[in-house]
């Protein structure tokens, strides 16, 4: 679960986030929003939202999006923007890319077909890419659009719902991720590429199947990317959730360790290109504390 700091902690340590959002986007701005997020759970997300939410009313952003690692708060995030658009009158919604997922019955032959590997979700190829992109051309056109509800519980879709929205806000952790360069791929980065993966197979598919997303990256207006410490931070994170399941649903050190090394190659990959414009980068401490903005 992410630790919420508490109103003295945002007084006293978020001086760093109320000084770097003033420049960033004007003092009137800012003081116009804090008396409103001090009593909020997640104040520093709360002010970054209030501010970006009142940008995008003042622009033509019909599409956000959220990129950041698992446990990096990103969902989170997410919600109080659209709380936080929602609050103004306009109409908003939560769009994550894991609702994109292909059937449990297509990722079985995916992994019959091509690699083991792509039994489990996640990774980019496990996604009806086009669907997606269908789905923001057509909030972009003003149209109303129908989005697949996935149930994580019972691994497959479970129905869709029907949106008629201003603002779209798309998250997910390999959201803006771009092709590696081939000769990247030849040196594993974890236990799983080396024992799981020892030729390879996997992880040139996958970043072959990268190349399918970028239409929909595309298609968004504005940029939130989150940044963790470290990738032990992203594993302490997964952790903490991890805990706030029922017992029997947990997954054991060794089986979650396994889990988030799916996704390590692409999310260091994602720390180390360039980040997508316009939008902001948003580092955080390991306590989901926002510690730099850098506006891009």
């Amino acid at each position: 679960m992410i630790k919420v700091p508490n109103e003295s902690h945002f007084r006293r340590q978020n001086t760093t986030l109320r000084r770097q959002l003033n420049v960033l986007f004007g003092e009137e701005l800012l003081h116009a929003v804090l008396d409103e997020i001090l009593d909020c759970d997640f104040p520093d997300w709360a002010c970054l939202a209030s501010v970006i939410g009142a940008k995008m009313l003042a622009s033509d952003t019909r599409v956000l999006a959220v990129s950041g690692s698992q446990g990096s708060g990103k969902s989170t995030f997410a919600d109080v923007l659209v709380k936080t658009l929602e609050a103004t009158g306009a109409r908003a919604a939560a769009l994550s890319i894991d609702d994109f997922y292909l059937t449990q019955a297509a990722r079985i032959a995916l992994s019959e077909s091509v690699h083991p590997l792509l039994r489990t979700r996640g990774v980019p190829g496990t996604h009806d890419a086009e669907l997606l992109l269908e789905t923001l051309l057509a909030h972009r056109s003003g149209r109303r659009i129908r989005v697949p509800r996935f149930d994580k519980g019972r691994d497959d879709r479970q129905g869709e719902v029907t949106l008629e929205v201003d603002f779209l806000v798309l998250e997910g952790w390999c959201v803006g991720v771009e092709a590696e360069a081939a000769g990247a791929l030849t040196n594993p980065v974890n236990a799983l590429e080396r024992d799981e993966d020892s030729d390879a197979v996997w992880r040139h598919w996958v970043n072959a199947q990268v190349r399918r997303y970028t239409p929909s990256w595309r298609a968004v207006d504005y940029w939130v990317q989150l940044r963790a410490p470290s990738f032990t931070q992203v594993y302490e994170w997964r952790a903490e959730q991890e805990q706030t399941l029922r017992s029997e649903e947990q997954m054991s050190p060794p089986e979650l360790q396994r889990f988030i090394q799916h996704y390590e190659r692409l999310t260091r990959h994602l720390w180390s290109a360039p980040p997508h414009a316009p939008g902001l980068v948003v580092n955080l401490d390991a306590n989901h504390v926002v510690s730099e903005i850098t506006l891009v």
